[in-house]
This record gives structure tokens, sequence and C-alpha cells, in this order.
């Protein structure tokens, strides 16, 4: 059954080289779209995380600071005990090299909270200085706008982006107020590296809080691409399974002889099923190398978890063995009789 089965590929070579190049791209595209709903899951939570604070005092009212715009009054700032740094965020328009951008902008006190790790260069020290993530473009010692005013690019940091790839910009806070605010002093949230209790209807969030507050935006986008991947796990089905029961109406013959010398339906199920396995494992391994080619080019940071190169493989197998089903009918219906009748 095995060299039945290898002389069956070799003889319709041509026609499985089409299908696997076919399932190869929709498993590419299964791959690049697991990739960007990891990115899309992970990135406010590494953003909230990059600003280093546990815990966040925002307005009355305001779910999280990236997704609504609010300010502390005086009152309020003085309501709340312990040692906290006051912390600007706020959307603002980044210009690089003539190219017009929507960012965050996160405006910070010199060396306290919010404070990014940075990845080259260093951290914001002085006036007109700047950090900003690595997706921005922009180079260490290039000059960008941020609202019309000039500032210096002195660091860059990495995964510091917010509803699916604006690029989050630290400055210190004062130049922040000017660029956001026209120099008033407002504060868009308290931070602290300790639990705070706020007084009043002020709000108090976690780091963790954050990030689910910022990835709600995202979740109907999440949505509609899980719905576009089981879209195309069933487009993989469909093509494994058209050509099995291709292959299988035009072997019936066969299916027939091998059935009135003794084969088995078992055995003639398993020879299909070796070719639907065959043509799913070929086809990841080349959507596996095509992915791997096109993600540092993509336009979007994909983030391809490690769990994917085991998952999609198994769930490719999985589903060309149900694709063969109907082929599997078709070789078990096959009356061996026909092996004796005219052509």
């Amino acid at each position: 059954m095995w060299l039945l089965t290898i002389r069956d590929l070799r003889f319709r070579a041509r026609r499985f080289g089409v299908v696997v190049a076919a399932m190869a791209l929709v498993i590419t595209l299964l791959y690049l779209m697991t990739g960007l709903v990891e990115q899309f899951n992970q990135e406010p939570f590494l953003t909230a995380e990059a600003v280093g604070a546990e815990s966040w005092v925002l307005p009355p009212g305001v779910s999280g600071p990236f997704t609504s715009s609010a300010t502390l009054s005086p009152d309020e700032i003085a309501s709340v005990e312990g040692d906290l740094d006051e912390i600007v965020i706020a959307r603002g328009t980044l210009d690089v090299a003539e190219e017009h951008e929507e960012s965050v902008v996160v405006g910070h006190e010199v060396g306290g909270l919010g404070t990014p790790q940075i990845s080259e260069g260093r951290n914001a020290e002085a006036t007109r200085e700047v950090v900003l993530d690595r997706s921005a473009g922009a180079d260490i010692g290039e000059t960008v706008g941020i609202g019309g005013i000039a500032f210096t690019v002195v660091g860059l940091t990495d995964d510091t982006t917010l509803l699916a790839g604006l690029p989050v910009i630290f400055t210190p806070i004062d130049d922040a107020r000017e660029v956001l605010f026209g120099g008033t002093p407002v504060v868009s949230a308290l931070v602290s590296d300790t639990e705070v209790v706020a007084a009043g209807d002020l709000v108090v969030i976690s780091a963790e809080e954050v990030g689910a507050d910022a990835l709600g935006p995202l979740e109907n986008a999440i949505s509609s691409i899980d719905l576009i991947r089981g879209l195309l796990w069933l487009v993989a089905a469909i093509i494994v399974g058209g050509v099995l029961y291709l292959t299988a109406l035009e072997r019936k013959r066969d299916f027939a002889v091998l059935r009135a010398v003794g084969g088995t339906t078992r055995q003639l199920g398993f020879g299909l099923a070796t070719q639907g396995l065959s043509l799913a494992l070929l086809a990841v391994a080349i959507a596996t190398a095509l992915q791997l080619a096109i993600v540092p080019v993509f336009p979007l940071t994909v983030r391809v978890p490690l769990r994917a190169y085991w998952q999609i493989p198994l769930l490719a197998g999985v589903v060309a063995l149900l694709a063969t089903h109907a082929g599997s009918s078709k070789a078990r219906r096959t009356d061996p009789a026909t092996a004796f009748g005219g052509p």
C-alpha cells in the first residue's frame, strides 16, 4: 500500500504540487494572522509594563489612561497620599522624514516612573528630547516633529506601541504639556510602584488593568481576524478534500482491483489519509519558511508565538485527515466487480 501511494503521488505530482502551493499560501496567512492577534493581545500590556507603575490613579469615570482623555484637578492630586509621580498622556501627531503618523505621547518626570527601558541610546533628560518606539522609523540623533515642535531623538524602545501599532513617544513632562496642552500644567494620572489608596471618586487601577483597558478597542478587530482564521481552515479542508475526492474518482477502477484481490477498505483509506497528511505537512513546511521571510517586512509587528509552530502543523494534519473522509467513503463504496467490467 505504501508503494502504491508513493507511485500515485509521483503520477499526479503536478496536481499535488499545485495543491501544496495553494495550501502553503493559506497556512502562511494563518501564521501571519496568528502573529497579529498575538501582537494585539500583548502590546498594551508590554507598554504598560514599560511605564513601570504598579498603581495608576485616574480621574473619576475614567476606565484607563490610554483610552480616555481627562485630567486630575489640584485638589484631587493633593488628596492622594504617598510618593507618586505625575504623568501626562494624550494622542499626538509625529512627523518623521516628512511623513505624519498618529502616536501616543507620554510625558514623565525625568528619572521617574514613565521613563522607559531603552533598547538603544539613552532616556530623555533635557528639554526637546524624546525617546520613541523603533517602529516609528526614526534614528538616534534625528529631528522629529511633535505637534509642530522639533525634538531630537535620543533613545529607542522596543514593544512600546498601542492600538495596533501606534508608536509611543516618551518625553519630559513639561515638553509634553507644551505640545499637548499649550503649557498648561495638567496631569493625566498619578503613578506609583506600590499599591495606592485614593480618596473620593478617584479611580485606582493596576498595570494589568491598564493593559486590559487599552486592549478593549481592538476586541472587534481580534474577533474578525479569528473568524477569518476559521474560514481559512475551512478553505484548507476544501482544498485537500477536493483533490483527494477527485483522486478517488479517478482511481475507482484501482480500488476495485485492490478490493478484488483482498485489499481492505481500511488499507484504501490509509493510503488516501497518507496522501492527505503528506500534502498538509509539506505545505506547513513551506509556509513556515515563507512566513519567516515575510514577517520582517510586514507593515505591522507580527509576533508568531512558539506554540503556533506545533499547533498549526497539528491542526493541518487533523484537517487533512478529516478532509480525506469523502475520498475514503468513495473507496469503501467501490464494488470489487467493477474491476472486471469494461472500460
